[in-house]
């Protein structure tokens, strides 16, 4: 059986008046599930991501997959946005400039301190092209968001990838091992998929070992969800990054600023470093309504603020339905957190799916871990009582 991507999209967009229960009884997943028919189509594993982000955007879904802020961008950066559109014809030019200033003072740096990107994704990119080599490796944890180590794969370059440990926390001292024949370090802090976070003592020590282990590796520091952490004993590692050529930063506003759909991130470090990664950035790589957009929202405090308070309560709130029932949080230090559900992560989402809440994917070195994103308040509320009854009804099938 052949199955195009339009038919894919076809099919399920044709199930959605039949309910939830009917997406699901296409294709898409009954057919041996939405991964066999990705396999059957003989498209790349990069495919899959997409087949889910397209079930996760279907109408009535509850969307909990891409640690998305669910709130989107403040009214300054909607204002901002609706102004620049008629500039949307011109390639932005001062506009990056503007977008590089308001950024350095905010973070108290100099502008030459500042790299934007397409998103912090691109500047990943640059930065595993700028710093491994056929010779120089990739050092990251496993899990860790994988678009480093995917690149890495696909440039040829070796990945040194130790696992968490038990509580789901990157072991520094293996990552710093596993820097030895590194050109790169990637430490996401939080950490993306656990949730889990390293103080900043802990920062400054492992970039002290990782300076000692190798003389060739440079430390990104991955700060994606940086404003949503609680623990008191954290800080940015940006000081550390402007004080040592070999540490580099970056930023996002996808998360707290609510633009992952406008794609603009940045990265901070010394000049000469980051010289080293601009040459693989697109020109104009920024667009102007999203540079418009972070200019007017960089330095928004209470919109930071607000949307911190809203994550941190919807945040306990589902952490104390999954720990009341007895399921293991070892972080929730960000806009997700990881809860070991004791069973197939697999089949735990595609059953929430039938209920139309959409969790993360399925973590392979953690198959009993599902990831579930911080939403509104009014849809955790909904999306715990489908968690409830899939996780007995899971239960309860497994007993027979």
């Amino acid at each position: 059986m052949t199955v195009s991507r339009r038919s894919f999209v076809a099919t399920i967009g044709a199930t959605v008046g039949a309910g939830a229960t009917g997406i699901l009884a296409a294709p898409l997943i009954s057919w041996r599930g939405h991964e066999d028919l990705i396999a059957q189509q003989g498209t790349p594993a990069a495919a899959e991501p997409h087949a889910e982000r397209l079930l996760a955007s279907l109408p009535g879904m509850i969307r909990l997959d891409s640690n998305e802020n669910p709130n989107g961008p403040g009214p300054r950066a909607l204002d901002a946005i609706a102004h620049r559109m008629g500039l949307s014809n011109r390639y932005p030019v001062k506009e990056s400039d503007d977008l590089l200033h308001a950024v350095a003072a905010v973070r108290g740096v100099k502008p030459e301190n500042v790299l934007l990107g397409c998103g912090s994704g691109e500047l990943l990119r640059a930065a595993v092209y700028g710093f491994t080599s056929s010779s120089l490796a990739l050092a990251e944890p496993e899990p860790t968001f994988e678009a480093p180590g995917n690149f890495a794969k696909f440039l040829s370059r070796a990945v040194n990838a130790p696992p968490v440990d038990a509580k789901l926390a990157t072991d520094l001292d293996t990552l710093s091992d596993a820097s030895r024949n590194a050109g790169l370090v990637y430490f996401c802090n939080p950490n993306n998929p656990t949730a889990t976070v390293h103080t900043a003592s802990d920062v400054t020590a492992f970039v002290e070992r990782v300076m000692r282990a190798s003389p060739d590796a440079v430390v990104l520091v991955d700060e994606a969800y940086h404003e949503y952490v609680a623990n008191p004993d954290y800080a940015t590692a940006i000081p550390i990054a402007l004080a040592n050529p070999r540490v580099v930063v970056t930023r996002t506003f996808s998360k707290v600023f609510g633009m992952a759909g406008l794609r603009v991130g940045y990265a901070v470090g010394q000049p000469a470093t980051l010289k080293k990664m601009s040459p693989w950035l697109l020109g104009s790589n920024v667009n102007q309504v999203a540079l418009a957009g972070a200019a007017a929202t960089v330095a928004d405090k209470a919109h930071v603020a607000a949307e911190v308070r809203r994550n941190a309560d919807a945040r306990a709130f589902t952490r104390h339905f999954f720990e009341t029932e007895g399921y293991a949080v070892h972080g929730a230090e960000a806009n997700f957190m990881m809860i070991d559900i004791r069973r197939d992560a697999k089949a735990f989402k595609l059953e929430c799916a039938k209920h139309k809440v959409a969790i993360g994917r399925r973590f392979p070195s953690l198959p009993t871990y599902a990831r579930v994103s911080i939403g509104t308040m009014p849809e955790m509320k909904k999306a715990v009582a489908v968690f409830r009854t899939v996780l007995a009804t899971q239960v309860s099938s497994s007993s027979h």
